[in-house]
C-alpha cells in the first residue's frame, strides 16, 4: 500500500475535515510610553486539520498514524509556498494533545494547523497573497478527501 494510499485510509478512518479560522495578531504602539496603544489585526490564516477517534477514551493517536498525517499536510505547505513565496507557510503539530469538541460529541480529535502569514511587517494586514495560498491549501485538502467544516 502506497503512502497515498494510507492517508486516504486515515482520512476516511478519522473522518478527517478541517476549518479555516483567523489568525490575529496583537499590536502594540509606543510601548512604555503614556500613549501606546494596543490593536489587533488579522495577519493570515489558520487552517485546523482535525482528525476524530471513534473510541470514547481520550488517547493519542498512533504515532506513525499522525505523523503520517503530519507530512502529508507538510508536502502541502510545501507545494503551497513555492507559488505563493509572499507567504510564509508553516505547520504546526500537537502530537501529545488531545482536542475534545461539544460539536463533536466530545470524542477525541488530534489537530495539526496550517498557518499561513506574510512576510511583511508584522502590523500589515492580511491581503490578496494569503487568500490565494489559502485558496491553494483548501484546493489541496480537498483534493485528498477532507472536507471542510
Amino acid at each position: 500500500m502506497s503512502m497515498s494510499e494510507k492517508f486516504q485510509q486515515l482520512v476516511k478512518e478519522y473522518h478527517v475535515f478541517y476549518e479555516v479560522l483567523p489568525y490575529h495578531v496583537l499590536i502594540e504602539e509606543g510601548h512604555g510610553s503614556p500613549h501606546a496603544t494596543k490593536r489587533i489585526i488579522q495577519a493570515g490564516f489558520d487552517v485546523d486539520v482535525h482528525g476524530i477517534s471513534n473510541k470514547k477514551e481520550l488517547e493519542l493517536p498512533p504515532p506513525g498514524e499522525y505523523a503520517l498525517g503530519y507530512g502529508q499536510l507538510e508536502k502541502i505547505a510545501d507545494t503551497v509556498s513555492h507559488d505563493a513565496s509572499e507567504c510564509f507557510i508553516e505547520v504546526i503539530p500537537f502530537p501529545e494533545a488531545v482536542f475534545s469538541e461539544a460539536r463533536e460529541q466530545f470524542r477525541p480529535e488530534a489537530r495539526v494547523r496550517i498557518r499561513i502569514s506574510h512576510r511583511r511587517g508584522i502590523d500589515q494586514p492580511v491581503g490578496v497573497p494569503e487568500e490565494h495560498a489559502l485558496e491553494e491549501v483548501e484546493k489541496q485538502l480537498q483534493g485528498l478527501g477532507i472536507r471542510r467544516r
